[in-house]
């Protein structure tokens, strides 16, 4: 029997068994990245759920949560104890909140609400400076603002101060009228004082693709508005009668607070638009101005020499986020059928609004 001789072992060396270790693939990885986003995911899950169960009335019976404070205070300019809250109303003037993932966007109507009751509370603040930048809205949510300021000030005996930014037009100048006094920047556009009830009717094309309304209404006048029929003379005449209305209610409140006659009022008021200058002729604001302006104006008729400046803004807290998701996670859930959203829903009611506007909400 011949002896084979390998090369590679040195003579008198024995067999040696060498282990190989084999890498792992990346299916391991991605096998192992998955499990740890369901676990990170569920951990989440479970966070929320018992956050949303303490929340919740219908689990705890009995149970306190502590009440979160609803407004942040940033300072803008330190100078004495007493202070000039800011308090700023951009957008549609609306009454509706709006949801998001994880936060519940309140109505501007609410937050305007708590931040006036946190100025009215704290007794450093003299003055509230309320900065405006909104073509109006709803006639109830500009009603409810200027409710809200007009308490405030009677409640509190603290001076009030509107400062115009680019908008205060039609609602956004009906709860300006509420103020002590109003300085509009001079590219300010406001006016705009009455009322517009957008109707849309496509009567005419449903009919032209063989569409018809079979809608069954208990009175000639049920179906007012409705876009799908033309409108009649007695339709038109109740519209009108509630447009003006509404119109006059615009002019009384501008009469009184801008101290001007009722009939020079309707002369200006004819729903056009005015500049800063402008709205400073017709007696509608007292003064042109910049932001530090009207600080100085809200200092002067609260009657400080000195002031610190601080601005409110929306808190949103743990609260805020496990209130929502508890809503979502104990509500019922349905399929529904809406055709109202069709049409957007701020288009078929009468609203102080100026319908040039086209910025966010």
């Amino acid at each position: 029997m011949t002896d084979i001789q390998h090369n590679n072992v040195p003579p008198g060396a024995g067999w040696q068994t060498v282990y190989i270790k084999k890498s792992r693939g990346a299916g391991f990885w991605i096998a192992i990245g998955f499990a740890l986003f369901f676990f990170l995911c569920a951990l989440l899950f479970f966070v929320l759920f018992i956050g949303s169960l303490v929340l919740n009335k219908s689990f705890i019976t009995g149970a306190v949560v502590k009440a979160e404070k609803h407004v942040d205070e940033t300072i803008l300019e330190e100078n004495g104890e007493n202070k000039v809250a800011i308090i700023s109303i951009k957008g549609i003037l609306s009454n509706e909140s709006a949801e998001g993932f994880f936060l519940e966007k309140p109505s501007i109507v609410d937050v305007v609400k708590q931040q006036l009751e946190y100025a009215a509370d704290d007794n450093q603040v003299k003055a509230v400076l309320l900065e405006i930048d909104s073509p109006g809205g709803g006639i109830t949510a500009s009603d409810i603002i200027y409710h809200q300021i007009t308490k405030f000030k009677t409640g509190t005996q603290k001076k009030v101060v509107v400062y115009m930014q680019d908008v205060a037009a039609s609602g956004g100048y009906y709860i300006s009228t509420a103020a002590d006094a109003i300085v509009a920047h001079p590219t300010t556009i406001t006016g705009s004082i009455g009322v517009i009830m957008p109707l849309i009717n496509v009567a005419e094309l449903i009919n032209r693709y063989g569409i018809k309304d079979n809608s069954i209404a208990s009175g000639n006048l049920k179906e007012i508005g409705s876009p799908l029929k033309q409108m009649t003379a007695d339709e038109a005449d109740v519209l009108k009668g509630i447009i003006n209305e509404m119109y006059l209610q615009f002019v009384q409140v501008v009469s009184t607070g801008r101290n001007l006659d009722i009939e020079a009022v309707k002369k200006i008021a004819d729903g056009r638009i005015y500049t800063g200058k402008q709205a400073l002729e017709n007696g509608l604001i007292d003064q042109l101005g910049y932001p530090e302006d009207a600080i100085a104006m809200t200092k002067k008729i609260a009657g400080l020499t000195e002031a610190t400046v601080v601005r409110y803004k929306k808190h949103y807290g743990l609260t805020d986020l496990f209130g929502l998701m508890s809503k979502k996670l104990f509500q019922q859930n349905t399929i529904k059928l809406d055709i109202s959203h069709l049409r957007d829903r701020n288009d078929t009611k009468p609203m102080y609004l100026w319908n040039g506007y086209s910025g966010n909400e």
